[in-house]
């Protein structure tokens, strides 16, 4: 199943988004990439690359404001595994519901970056 990595200024919205996502579709990963050290506002290349590290399928990045799309753009570019990771800018929680749900579904990488496209291109 796709993998979902929450990139957010802030910790607690990725781990409260987790929670709500574990409810919708229980099967799916969800790795949280949001936040800084000490639970500190902010995002962190270096967390996205651990998220990526931790992957046991291929993924979809999804943010919420400025610096976290640009970090997660950055931790792309540095990527040299063998995981299909694609971002999509979509708003973070409903991009993520539609996402995870799909995920569930057994939908690849593909066809949930073009629900997301579908979705949020009205």
């Amino acid at each position: 199943m796709v993998n979902l990595i929450l990139v957010s200024h802030s910790e607690k919205l990725a781990d409260g988004l987790k929670e709500l996502l574990a409810e919708m579709a229980a099967n799916v990963e969800i790795h949280n990439a949001g936040g800084l050290d000490g639970g500190k506002i902010g995002t962190d290349v270096s967390r996205i690359e651990k998220a990526f590290s931790s992957l046991t399928d291929d993924a979809i990045i999804l943010t919420d404001i400025g610096s976290s799309t640009m970090n997660a753009e950055m931790a792309l570019e540095l990527y040299t595994g063998d995981r299909n990771i694609q971002f999509k800018d979509v708003p973070l929680v409903e991009g993520a519901f539609l996402a995870a749900v799909q995920s569930g579904q057994g939908l690849s990488v593909e066809q949930i970056m073009q629900a997301l496209e579908t979705e949020f291109s009205k």
